[in-house]
């Protein structure tokens, strides 16, 4: 893989974006939430730092200075800062369709809620999301309502 140029280098906010985007693939590929569940934390950590993550990795300070952070935790956010990719990304996120981070920003749906549409009604990316609304796919799936409903098409409004 490439290295990124100095000039790249992620900001704390991209690195706690990719983590969730780890969750999310992580969860609807059938990664254990016991698991996956950490990444929304560290990214939530991650964001709020001041100090920045890309300069802990090159200082190799990671585990020492973000609580949470392991081995494994490490090697993905390494990889992620030095690559712009990490390959447990990559492993997961080749059994599901790549549009599904499309998902990600929008209000309201979280991993499962996304898990929960790619599963049971095949949404896999921001036009999936707008045809399933448009053909009124979502009667009767548990959880979404008339207003989540409404809050969706808003947001694809705006956004698609």
């Amino acid at each position: 893989m490439d290295e990124r140029a100095n000039n790249e280098r992620p900001t704390n906010e991209d690195i706690a974006q990719k983590l969730i985007e780890l969750h999310t693939i992580l969860i609807v590929a059938d990664y254990p939430e016991l698991h996956a569940g950490r990444y929304p934390r560290l990214a939530y950590t991650i964001s709020r730092m001041e100090e920045s993550v890309a300069d802990l990795v090159e200082q190799g300070r990671l585990e020492e200075e973000i609580q949470g952070v392991g081995g494994i935790v490490a090697t993905i956010i390494t990889e992620y800062v030095q690559t712009g990719t990490c390959s447990k990304l990559d492993e997961y996120a080749s059994d599901i369709p790549q549009t599904i981070v499309e998902l990600i920003p929008v209000p309201g749906l979280g991993a499962k809620t996304i898990k929960r549409l790619y599963d049971e009604l095949g949404i896999d990316s921001l036009s999936a999301l707008r045809s399933a609304i448009d053909e009124g796919k979502f009667e009767g799936v548990k959880g979404i309502g008339k207003k989540t409903i409404q809050n969706l098409d808003e947001y694809l409004n705006k956004h698609l």
